[in-house]
Order: C-alpha cells, then structure tokens, then sequence
C-alpha cells in the first residue's frame, strides 16, 4: 500500500493516456457514485472488513483505526497503534511531527477466524489487535536485524492464518518517500509471519518501492506492486515456482495499493507520485482490475477530487482509499457477469 504525506503531494495524470492502454487491452467501466463517508481526519489509505461484513475499517493519519457503523452514527474508534498516544495532541490532527507520537497505520487485514486484525504501521512496524479493538500489540519492527524502514501493506491467508507484509524501504522512513524515489531505491521487503510460531521470515529483498501486496484466492502467489519501478511483481508461494519470483506487469506510472476482490480478481490503484512535489490535480482517478496472470481486465474511471490509494470491492459496492481526503468515496459495483444479465 502507498503513502503520500502533505510534505511531499502528488501529480495525478490521465489514465489511459499515461498507462499507454490499448482498446482492446481492456473496457471502461464508469463507476457510480454512491455515497460519501466522512472523516475526522485525512488519509483513509487502505480499507478492510471484519469476518461479519462490518465495516469498512480504515487507518487515518491522527493515528486512529476506524469502523464505520452506519450513516448516523457514522465512523467511531475502533484500535490504536501507539500507547504513548495523546489524545489531546493526536485527534484530528494530521501533522507529520505528531506521527511517531500518534502512530500511522496503513493497510488492514483480518484473520477471520481468530476476528484478529492484523495493521502494519508505518513507525511501529507489524501490530495485531483483537476483535474488540483497543491498544494495539506490537508483533515486530525488523526482520534479519534489519529494521523497517516502513511497513506499508499486509494481506492474511485466512486459510492457513499466515500474515504476509511489505516494507516499503529498508532504508528511508515514510517521512522520506520522494527521496527513495530520487535514489531509485531496492531495498523494499517481502515477508512472512507465523502468529504460531511468532517467526518473521523474508521471503523476497530487492523490491522497488513495495507499495502494496495481495495473496491470490487459493493461497499459491502473491502480487507486489513496486512504486519505485512502476510494476506489478508476482511471488510464487507454491507450486514448481515456489520461492522465485517474475516481473508480471509493467506501467509508466507508479501503482499504490493491491486488493483481491471476492472472484479472485486484483484492483490496481494508482496514485502518480512526481519527485519535485507537485499538487495532485483535479481529475478522475483511476483503478485497473487484473487477472492474476497479469491480463488487465478493466478500467475504472471515478470522479473524485484526488489521486487515490486503494479500490477495496466488498458486497457489490467499491471504496476507495485515499492519503489526501477526509472521507471515503463509495461507488455502485457489478460483476461483468452482473452487467450482462
């Protein structure tokens, strides 16, 4: 998952144009806009639900890990990262000098089974919370006596109970994200950790920029997208490639976040990030849906007013993720087979 901090704002480009998409690569499909769901604070970045469909839950940059109730009630806490938090400093305030104070969780995953939910923190590293929220543990903040640089994205096998993660840096902090760009950085981590057993293991180093991951639906590879070198990399977890790794797609523009959607299928957001620090511009933002073969499938356009992070399909309705606003944007979701019946 990718995060984009006020000190360092983005240039969001035209989609087609700039992916370089052929007609008959993909379709379009123009989404429709449902409702708008209000925050306390910027950068809902990574979306998640619990077991029971509740939700969406997300991480905001006060600190705070929300859950959305309903529309009168609206978004209330539900976990925290850091237990030095202040609330009298951190609520509702966004200010990067507060973020290791406050903590800043990025993506979500929750084990099903336990109702566990698994947050990685872009200071504390990889945390865990029960299913009635509150102060979150603390699981790990190196790997191979190496620390994070930042923990961006983390997917649960819910078969196997198995927590995968990525560092986006081993070497530059969140704080630093426009620099790692500069200096083409590979040091981005892929890895695994056993809540059994408590072992971290790295699965894959030399990664560029691991922005966001995704397992595949029957647990055999992982997609990585990889900011810095503007690709999707695939990671084999079984099978006659197990271990090893292939580029599976490439792009002229940096992709954020990856989410597998309920059919299998993986949503690509991009949020095209400019070394010099530009404002993102107002435009509609884009989503690819991937198969995991790589095939782009389709195309989204949505009109928000920024670059997004992350497009999370759930119960026929898309959310989309954000670094920049103060709400979540959701839009009415169908099938290609929904669409054609």
């Amino acid at each position: 998952m990718l995060v984009m901090l006020s000190i360092f704002l983005s240039i969001f480009l035209s989609f087609s144009s700039q992916l370089h998409l052929s007609s008959g690569e993909h379709v379009t499909y123009k989404a429709q806009f449902l409702e708008r769901l209000p925050l306390p604070a910027t950068g809902p970045e990574s979306i998640a639900f619990d077991a029971a469909g509740g939700g969406p839950y997300t991480g905001i940059s006060d600190g705070r890990i929300l859950k959305y109730v309903n529309g009168s009630v609206g978004f209330v806490e539900f976990a925290i990262t850091s237990s030095n938090r202040s609330e009298e400093f951190c609520v509702g305030n966004g200010s990067v000098a507060l973020d290791f104070t406050c903590g800043r969780p990025f993506g979500l995953g929750f084990h099903y089974q336990t109702g566990d939910l698994y947050i990685a923190d872009a200071y504390y590293g990889l945390m865990v919370v029960g299913p009635n929220g509150g102060v979150a543990t603390q699981l790990a903040n190196a790997a191979d006596g190496v620390p994070f640089g930042f923990t961006n994205a983390l997917d649960v096998d819910t078969e196997t109970g198995m927590v995968y993660l990525v560092d986006y840096s081993s070497q530059f902090s969140v704080n630093e994200f426009s620099v790692s760009l500069q200096a083409h950085d590979m040091t981005g981590r892929l890895m695994k950790y056993d809540p059994e057993s408590k072992e971290l293991t790295v699965l894959l180093g030399g990664l560029g920029g691991a922005a966001g991951m995704a397992i595949s639906k029957d647990g055999s590879f992982i997609l990585i997208t990889e900011t810095v070198t503007k690709r999707i990399r695939k990671f084999w977890l079984q099978g006659p490639k197990a271990t090893t790794s292939e580029i599976l797609k490439e792009f002229t523009v940096r992709p954020a976040n990856i989410k597998r959607n309920e059919e299998g299928e993986f949503w690509v957001a991009f949020l095209v990030a400019d070394e010099t620090g530009s404002c993102p511009s107002q435009q509609q933002s884009p989503g690819l849906r991937i198969s995991g073969d790589g095939m782009i499938l389709e195309a989204i356009s949505l009109d928000t007013q920024s670059g997004i992070s992350e497009v999370a399909v759930y119960n026929g309705k898309m959310y989309i993720g954000s670094p920049f606003l103060h709400f979540v944007d959701v839009y009415a979701w169908a099938s290609e087979s929904h669409r054609r019946g």
